[in-house]
């Protein structure tokens, strides 16, 4: 009895290691096909402001002739994609490998605008490319396999400490500084203004998107769990 018991286990835990390992795959496929599109819909979006341009509009100056050109709307769906792709990479891999392979849709970027928009990238960006490589590399090889969170609870759990409350106090209130007060002053001049924005409306996004997801599967799991209550007593009652 205890050695059936104990084949059992093992059965389980092999198939627990060996999902955990499908869905990190899963999950790089989608962090890496997120930053392909959306490296592409950068280039579509600057091509269409290039053909306004020569057209005497700039959408600097408020023009909304982009609206107008099909490349820029082509962009916009490569990105829709690229982001739907993102979110979905969340649900089955770690928050730390998903979020800094992000940052390869620059190095797509730089490299299709070479191509395609007759940009010189110089030795500098170029060193640049080949560290943001090697850093995404690096990661991709020691990030964790499997899960820390796997449930709401856990999350909700995560989210009421308290130095993720004051993190996320500080965050917004940075924000809110960011947006209303020193953008419109000085954003025009310095863009290391909107980078903050980003960044720090991002960090507390990327949280976001990891808990629908974790959500999304425990949905699925109660669904699929309910089904099969249903079907067995279907069955018990023919």
């Amino acid at each position: 009895m205890m050695h059936i018991m104990s084949n059992n286990s093992d059965s389980l835990l092999l198939l627990i290691v060996k999902k955990s390992s499908t869905d990190f795959y899963i999950g790089l496929g989608l962090a890496l096909l997120s930053t392909i599109f959306i490296g592409t819909s950068f280039i579509f979006k600057k091509l269409a402001l290039h053909r306004i341009s020569r057209n005497g509009f700039r959408a600097g100056d408020g023009s909304l002739s982009y609206l107008c050109e099909w490349m820029w709307w082509m962009g916009f769906i490569l990105m829709g994609v690229g982001e739907f792709a993102n979110f979905l990479a969340y649900t089955f891999a770690p928050a730390m490998l998903v979020t800094p392979l992000g940052g390869l849709s620059v190095l797509v970027s730089a490299l299709l605008s070479v191509h395609f928009l007759n940009e010189r990238l110089n030795c500098i960006g170029g060193f640049g490319c080949c560290i943001c490589l090697l850093g995404s590399t690096l990661i991709v090889l020691h990030a964790p396999k499997e899960q820390n969170l796997t449930s709401l609870q856990e999350m909700w759990s995560k989210l009421t400490d308290p130095p993720f409350i004051i993190y996320s106090f500080f965050i917004v209130l940075m924000s809110i500084v960011l947006i209303c007060i020193l953008g419109p002053r000085y954003g025009k001049r310095n863009p290391i203004i909107f980078t903050l924005i980003s960044g720090s409306i991002g960090s507390l996004s990327v949280i976001a998107c990891k808990g629908i997801g974790i959500g999304l599967k425990d949905f699925n799991l109660s669904w699929y769990n309910l089904r099969r209550i249903v079907s067995i007593k279907m069955f018990l009652i023919k």
